[in-house]
């Protein structure tokens, strides 16, 4: 599996053979395998028009979402099909009616029979009871139930077929997306530009203007800091996730914001006060007011009222509401700020902690991981990189300690191991050690490249390397290391794995 997508009680999963496996509840025919049988296992999602049992079924897809009761998919040719609950339009095609099995989303502004249908989507998102999508030419489009204004268009009516949202005062039709997120009645779009637009429900916060008034048209999510209405807007974000009540921001830099509900701690800042503008997520084990901030975040998924965090080492970080569990830190006590995720098997206090996650995703009261397994069917070593450091952020002129990991997720041995780290411009070499082989190493202060040998890393064995710099500020404050590792055992199934990156700011 290459990608996931929680709902309230349903995961979807897309293969790597661009074909959708679903499980869990399916009382809508949310799993789209032509029944409304639930099933505690995968199933495979019918084609569009099939009749159960399906002997045909859904390919070509290149993305998945999972709302409440209806799931969606994005196909390689631009257009969306979604099957599920329909009573609010959700599914798009024009009609109210439920579907078992995959139908297509109309072209905006026709009716059922749709005669085109939506095309030029790159992205989706499914909310509670309404879907987004993102187009080529960076406009947005929702449709489903819009009694909240989660659909951005200036209105609160419902519809069968998508709609574009529109700025502020519905001025103009909202341009510049890069990325969509649902929320259970909000919608969030990240721009091109780094910055967050907003809609719909609003009574908590979430929608991250500095006030608790829902908006029918895309707003602004203010600065950290600032107050309603705000000067100055949050930028230099990455990637977005919507839950029921609050909204999570990653930022380039690797750092999380969240705003909006946060009765149980799911906005990660030590307290339960619901936030109207954006706050830093502690690092783990901080007690509010913290002192540093959770770092080095590749992705971030948003739950019913909890948030997930996959950091660039592969491992998971959590917080908010944990009565089911969904936190899994083997406990079921809430978390205000964040705690590590177990690994398989493991009982609190945990002594091994989950690890190869390459996304996360939290459902209603559950959470999943997509993990990358050592499995028989790779014929060869298949190399991983994943970066650490420490401390986040780092003083000017101060020490950086960097833990670099080479991971062989692979069924046979990686021999001749190399792993190359050329030193940020703004870095300066203090010292390198290996947990097997030996590195070459530049004079202390110089600013070269460290390359280390580190000779056969085993099956599911992991070699690592602690290169420690002297962190100097520039414009940009912030420091950038890559690191890259090869072997003589080649070709490596998953080249894309074989480096890694991370950015810490500089205080």
């Amino acid at each position: 599996m290459i990608a996931l997508s929680t709902g309230d009680g349903h995961s979807v999963a897309l293969r790597a053979d661009g074909t959708v496996v679903s499980w869990g509840y399916n009382a809508y025919g949310q799993l789209g395998n032509g029944t409304s049988t639930s099933s505690t296992t995968p199933v495979r999602v019918c084609a569009p028009g099939a009749v159960a049992p399906c002997g045909s079924f859904l390919d070509n897809v290149v993305a998945v979402a999972a709302g409440t009761f209806h799931s969606a998919a994005l196909r390689a040719d631009g257009t969306v099909v979604s099957w599920g609950y329909n009573g609010n339009g959700q599914l798009g095609n024009g009609t109210t009616d439920d579907s078992s099995t995959p139908v297509r989303v109309c072209q905006g502004g026709t009716t059922a029979p749709c005669p085109s249908f939506l095309e030029n989507v790159t992205s989706i998102s499914a909310g509670s009871l309404h879907t987004l999508a993102l187009t080529t030419d960076t406009l947005v489009f929702g449709w489903g139930y819009n009694g909240n204004g989660q659909l951005g268009n200036g209105t609160t009516t419902s519809s069968t077929t998508p709609v574009a949202a529109c700025t502020a005062n519905c001025t103009s039709i909202l341009t510049g997306a890069s990325a969509v997120a649902a929320g259970r009645f909000h919608s969030v779009a990240l721009r091109a530009d780094g910055t967050v637009r907003t809609w719909g429900y609003n009574g908590r916060g979430q929608l991250g203007d500095g006030t608790t008034d829902s908006r029918t048209s895309a707003v602004q999510v203010c600065a950290i800091g600032a107050i309603g209405p705000c000067r100055s807007v949050l930028t230099g974000i990455a990637g977005i996730a919507a839950g029921d009540g609050h909204t999570v921001a990653l930022t380039t830099g690797g750092f999380v914001r969240g705003w909006g509900e946060n009765a149980s701690g799911q906005l990660g800042d030590g307290t339960t006060t619901i936030r109207t503008v954006p706050v830093r997520v502690c690092n783990v084990g901080e007690t509010a007011p913290c002192a540093t901030s959770l770092g080095g975040i590749t992705g971030i998924g948003a739950g019913g009222s909890h948030t997930l965090a996959l950091r660039s080492d592969g491992t998971v970080r959590s917080w908010g509401h944990n009565g089911y569990g969904q936190l899994g830190d083997g406990t079921t006590t809430s978390r205000s700020v964040p705690v590590r995720v177990c690994a398989l098997g493991e009982t609190a206090p945990c002594g091994r902690y989950l690890d190869g996650a390459i996304a996360v995703d939290g459902g209603a009261g559950f959470s999943a991981a997509l993990v990358r397994p050592l499995s028989a069917t790779r014929p060869l070593a298949d190399l991983a990189v994943a970066i650490s450091a420490a401390p986040e952020p780092v003083a000017n002129g101060g020490n950086l300690t960097y833990t670099v990991s080479v991971r062989n997720y692979g069924p046979t041995a990686a021999d001749g191991v190399t792993l190359a780290d050329t030193l940020p411009a703004n870095a300066r070499f203090v010292s390198a050690s290996s947990s097997a082989g030996s590195c070459t190493t530049p004079p202390v202060g110089s600013t070269d490249s460290v390359n280390c040998a580190l000779g056969t890393v085993g099956s599911g064995t992991t070699a690592s390397v602690t290169l420690v710099v002297k962190a100097l500020a520039t414009s940009t404050h912030d420091i950038t290391d890559t690191a890259e590792a090869t072997s003589a055992t080649t070709p490596d199934p998953n080249p894309r794995n074989n480096s890694a990156t991370i950015t810490t700011p500089i205080s």
